[in-house]
């Protein structure tokens, strides 16, 4: 199971508004609800969209036994990052 954070965060602000805990608690609850968010970026890269077709999830497929590591199968089929390989070999895209 992975972690759902956003979720963790709803659970906590449910159980805040219900408003049946003591106050060390509620303390808890409010320290954690702050340490479950993050600050914007303050510089965000151009964002490089690539739309992974058929053909691409096939070519990362079939390279995915050979001996290249993530990043060059990316640079072999035309991919932005390894995330994209990574979903693709987890079958999420």
């Amino acid at each position: 199971m992975s972690s759902n954070i956003p979720l963790a965060r709803h659970y906590l602000q449910l159980a805040l508004a219900d408003g049946d805990m003591d106050a060390t608690a509620h303390r808890y609850c409010t320290e954690a609800l702050r340490l479950m968010t993050r600050a914007s970026a303050i510089r965000r890269a151009p964002s490089t969209p690539v739309r992974v077709t058929p053909s691409i999830r096939l070519a990362v497929r079939a390279l995915r036994d050979t001996d290249l590591t993530m990043h060059e199968i990316a640079d072999r089929v035309g991919l932005p990052n390894i995330g994209r390989v990574s979903e693709i070999m987890r079958r999420r895209r």
